[in-house]
């Protein structure tokens, strides 16, 4: 595959994010709940998909960029079980949490928090941040806002015994369909 074309700024990242990745995402996700369609209320499990944001209940006007959702719910409406945001790396990439600079730590960080008040908002578990170099997942680990960051999955990455982050997102997919275990509240 020759490579995409630079990016110049975050709304065409949002355009290639839709056209590129999210209709393979949701092909996956779609074909891994029709072969376990049997079983999806033994094993607790609710399909799911990935769409925009505004798929997703807004609450008080905050709208992260993505959204896990239920597959047949009323749209805006159902609940947000993974939120995500996209960001432009020259604006946020993860090495930043060790930078000597201050106020990289910070924009780092923010994006963080970000994420997180998503994720509270709609009492969601999992939570991501994707840039057009790499995909981080996360896990909130309380009801106080902390936060496990899993070790970035960068594009160039995949193969065997390697995540890729179109199967990384496909992984955070399927913990978004574990009815007893996507929200906090359980």
């Amino acid at each position: 595959m020759s490579p995409p074309p630079p990016l110049k700024d975050e709304p065409t990242f949002h355009f290639r994010f839709s056209d590129l990745v999210m209709t393979r995402v949701r092909r996956a996700l779609r074909a891994g709940f029709e072969e376990l369609a049997p079983e999806l209320g033994t094993r607790r499990l609710s399909e799911v998909t990935l769409d925009g944001g505004g798929s997703a209940n807004t609450i008080g006007q905050f709208k992260p960029d993505t959204a896990f959702i239920l597959v047949g719910v009323s749209l805006t409406t159902g609940a947000n079980r993974a939120p995500g945001d996209l960001k432009v790396s020259w604006k946020w990439h993860s090495s930043m949490r060790f930078s000597q600079s201050t106020p990289l730590q910070r924009e780092y960080k923010q994006a963080l928090a970000q994420v997180n008040f998503y994720m509270d908002q709609h009492n969601a578990r999992h939570g991501f941040i994707l840039t057009n170099v790499e995909f981080v997942a996360f896990k909130r680990l309380d009801r106080n806002g902390r936060l496990a960051v899993a070790t970035p999955i960068t594009w160039t990455s995949g193969g065997a015994g390697r995540l890729s982050v179109l199967l990384g997102l496909w992984y955070l997919g399927t913990l978004a369909a574990e009815d007893d275990n996507w929200t906090l509240n359980n």
